[in-house]
């Protein structure tokens, strides 16, 4: 399928690489890196997982050259639109999206956080707009190469409640690891206990994982159970039977482990000082603990501790 992947971050490269391989006709808009990738192609250091087939097969992709644009316009439309863009970028997609579209185009985005897709329907209808969670360690060297460092599992849902069916089969086609969650709305407050206390708590003590889980386990803690409570209440305010079970904070502690002194996205941008994530990450889930009356002084602390 030809397919578009908005942003080339360690994100977009490293899941266009698998789409790649599986022999799609992916197409990267780029802007800073559009030089680099024309001149290099993608570079990524692979270990190995069972939740992405290449990782095993493939420890160093080397792919030039690739197809890489500064403007949307020069790809047309296309059958998908990956958009691996940070949230403080999306507002870029009114410019990007109307090249890329027709009546059979289709647009999945993997950033965190929540009231992604919402946004999104300002450019492409509801019943087309797909999101999925990347549940990844994955970082790019400042030259531009991209280092894979764990995991790579994808969950998948829809903005409008339509079968995922054709996303499912694009990621699993690929060899990454597929889940398929009862509700998009679970998937994201299901990151988000890894999202908001590692992201935020990384960026505040400018700390790695593994120097947080020695030093600030209980704060932790603290952040995941208030996060998980916040997300039940939300979920029971949408209508859905789904809920977050306690045990899943132990979970991502156990994720976790196995990353290693891992340097978490917010912490990156941070340290170069790059507008941080804060409305989808932190900011609306502590509004959605006012609004639904959950108690969530961690999160506020945090929240206000943020740069």
């Amino acid at each position: 399928m030809k397919i578009a992947v908005v942003g080339t971050g360690a994100l977009g490269q490293f899941y266009g690489a698998q789409l790649l391989l599986a022999g799609h006709d992916v197409h990267f808009i780029a802007r800073r890196d559009a030089d680099v990738l024309a001149e290099r192609g993608l570079v990524i250091h692979q270990v190995p997982t069972n939740q992405v087939a290449s990782t095993s097969t493939t420890p160093l992709i080397r792919r030039h050259p690739i197809r890489v644009h500064r403007h949307a316009r020069d790809i047309g439309p296309v059958e998908w639109i990956v958009v691996t863009l940070k949230t403080t970028g999306l507002e870029a997609l009114g410019d990007v999206v109307p090249d890329l579209l027709d009546d059979r185009t289709r647009l999945t985005v993997l950033c965190n956080g929540l009231g992604v897709e919402e946004r999104i329907a300002a450019w492409v209808p509801p019943d087309r707009i797909f999101g999925q969670l990347c549940f990844v360690c994955v970082n790019r060297d400042d030259d531009g190469t991209v280092r894979h460092l764990a995991h790579g599992a994808v969950a998948v849902g829809s903005l409008a409640q339509v079968p995922v069916d054709d996303l499912a089969d694009l990621w699993t086609g690929a060899g990454v690891r597929c889940h398929r969650p009862a509700s998009l709305l679970e998937a994201r407050w299901r990151k988000l206990v890894w999202n908001i206390p590692f992201n935020g708590l990384a960026t505040v003590h400018d700390a790695t994982t593994d120097l947080l889980m020695i030093h600030h386990a209980e704060e932790l803690h603290r952040l995941m159970a208030e996060t998980i409570a916040i997300a039940n209440a939300d979920l029971a305010a949408a209508g859905r039977g789904e809920r977050l079970e306690a045990a899943w904070a132990d979970e991502q502690f156990r994720r976790t482990a196995e990353m290693g002194a891992y340097a978490p996205s917010t912490l990156l941008d941070a340290r170069a000082g790059r507008p941080l994530e804060r409305d989808a990450l932190f900011d609306e889930p502590l509004r959605r603990a006012g609004l639904l009356g959950v108690a969530a002084p961690s999160l506020a602390r945090l929240t206000a501790r943020l740069p």
